[in-house]
């Protein structure tokens, strides 16, 4: 008796009916993810994600503290122009303005320190909490007399919801998340 088995090389591969040719091509294997790498990726997308929604308070308080600072050298620079263009009536005492604010220095007279502790981020003044972002002072020792030009600090912080506080004696702001501070000499338009 002759048995007739069919070809091993087909069970082999896979193909359970040998009686169907079409089945006997070579069997295709997919590779697809098990259960435990899916996990894995997911657990590694999870932390990245995590990672970047960590950095967002870090990132929005820089973006921040770069529009305060550069509002505040704007704020200062244009503070100090308002000083250098400050105008006499007597040529003694002169008068600068600054966001509607006047601020006095006489000539040959005592130490000057005009505040403005609520400004926009433009340098205008303002009483809304939420809009004032900038305090601004300028500190004028000695002022200019015939002789000699006159001296002045120019100095802007934020956050003006702190409250920073000017200490003429160390000519620094205390409360302060940042300043902008110049030094400048001057003399006054006749």
């Amino acid at each position: 008796m002759n048995f007739i088995f069919p070809p091993i090389a087909s069970y082999r591969e896979g193909n359970p009916s040998p009686q169907h040719p079409e089945k006997n091509r070579r069997f295709c294997t997919s590779s697809a993810f098990s259960l435990v790498e899916v996990a894995l990726a997911m657990g590694i997308a999870t932390f990245a994600i995590l990672a970047v929604v960590g950095l967002l308070p870090v990132g929005l308080r820089s973006v921040k503290n770069a529009g305060d600072q550069a509002g505040a050298a704007s704020v200062a620079a244009t503070f100090a122009e308002s000083l250098r263009t400050a105008t006499s009536s007597n040529s003694i005492d002169f008068t600068g303005t600054f966001a509607g604010q006047a601020f006095v220095y006489t000539i040959g007279g005592g130490v000057s320190t005009n505040r403005l502790p609520s400004l926009t981020i433009e340098g205008a003044t303002t009483t809304s909490a939420l809009e004032g972002r900038l305090s601004a002072v300028v500190f004028i020792t000695p002022p200019p007399n015939a002789i000699t030009p006159g001296r002045a600090v120019v100095s802007v912080a934020w956050p003006a919801a702190s409250s920073p506080l000017w200490n003429n004696a160390t000519q620094k702001w205390t409360q302060s998340e940042g300043s902008v501070t110049s030094g400048m000499q001057f003399l006054p338009q006749p």
